[in-house]
């Protein structure tokens, strides 16, 4: 027995609608591609993986001292006046979960 048009046409709705949703996700990871193979992060990103609220709650923590210097990097742009700060995500999480 043959299925009812509309049941057809629902599932292949269905399907158009998912084949859409991931274009776009895979159009979103083309556009922004990791680096899988290095573990650190900038301040933004780091602060999202780390659970911080914010980068600016994350650079206090780093003002304060409460990550250790080894797992902080921060390198001088073109005109040398500003820094950009990268943490080591990997290593700092392992620090914590051995401490």
């Amino acid at each position: 027995m043959r299925s009812s048009p509309t049941a057809t046409d629902d599932t292949k709705q269905l399907f158009d609608l998912i084949s859409a949703q991931l274009n776009l996700i895979q159009a979103r990871l083309e556009l922004k591609p990791r680096l899988s193979s290095s573990p650190w992060l900038p301040l933004a990103e780091a602060a999202r993986a780390l659970h911080f609220p914010s980068s600016r709650a994350l650079r206090a923590a780093i003002d304060r001292g409460r990550i250790p210097p080894q797992f902080v990097s921060a390198t001088t742009g073109d005109t040398g006046k500003r820094r950009t700060l990268y943490v080591d995500v990997e290593g700092f999480a392992s620090h914590l979960r051995n401490k």
